[in-house]
């Protein structure tokens, strides 16, 4: 029985090694991604800006992130704002709007964070509006960043849409406007009311290498300590005697 017990125990601390290097070697990976995935904005935010048409919203999808430029007209009746966004340490919303090129083709654009009033939740921030034809540039990526999604989108108090995450179809329904299958993070413009400092992809990579110290710490714990509890339990084993018949 006791050496059952203890084959057991070797098992499950074997386990618990395995599962906590793995758990370490998860969070490496996850930071080498956000790594790797900062590295690849930061070429596309270098890099000359791509005059986009309608012709050129399909192919784009599959080169992203990309620096672009588009003309066209921002149609506000149809803007969203995005909830319980943060920027610069403050709390507020994103502006998503979308521009119709000359051709047509209609592209989202995050234009920006706006704080939200703390006296008054309800009340959407003042930002410009500019009328007519306007130049965007920005870098093209596949989806603003999403937050944990309680409820369902809804408007507010029946005017612009406040909405905590941004779904294409969703979108799609309620504007019936047919959109890119990207969104385009406006870079330019200034004093319109809004806020770019996009935060970087890798921010936070730190934190990802301390769960896998901690996750390895533990691990090299367990194989510790089994090896001391094991190596002690072999020290205590009663010998067996054998008798002459």
């Amino acid at each position: 029985m006791a050496r059952t017990r203890s084959l057991v125990a070797l098992v499950a601390a074997l386990a618990a090694i395995v599962l906590t290097a793995s758990l370490g070697n998860w969070q490496l990976r996850r930071a080498d991604e956000k790594l790797a995935l900062q590295a690849a904005w930061d070429r596309a935010a270098r890099a000359a800006p791509l005059p986009v048409t309608g012709a050129d919203i399909a192919g784009i999808a599959d080169r992203l992130p990309l620096r672009v430029r588009l003309h066209g007209r921002f149609l506000f009746a149809y803007e969203i704002w995005l909830d319980n966004r943060q920027m610069d340490g403050q709390a507020g919303l994103m502006l998503v709007t979308p521009l119709r090129l000359a051709d047509g083709a209609v592209v989202l654009v995050n234009r920006g964070f706006a704080r939200r009033d703390p006296r008054d939740r309800a009340r959407l921030p003042g930002v410009a509006r500019p009328e007519g034809e306007v130049t965007v540039e920005g870098l093209a990526v596949a989806h603003t960043a999403r937050v944990l999604q309680l409820g369902e989108n809804a408007p507010a108090g029946g005017g612009p849409l406040v909405w905590q995450n941004l779904d294409y179809d969703a979108f799609e329904r309620v504007s019936a406007l047919a959109v890119a299958r990207w969104v385009v993070q406006q870079t330019d413009g200034a004093d319109d009311g809004l806020l770019r400092h996009w935060p970087r992809l890798a921010a936070g990579v730190e934190k990802h290498h301390g769960y896998a110290l901690q996750w390895f710490a533990l691990a090299a714990l367990i194989a510790a300590l089994t090896a001391f509890f094991g190596l002690r339990a072999l020290r205590h084993r009663p010998s067996v005697s054998r008798s002459d018949d």
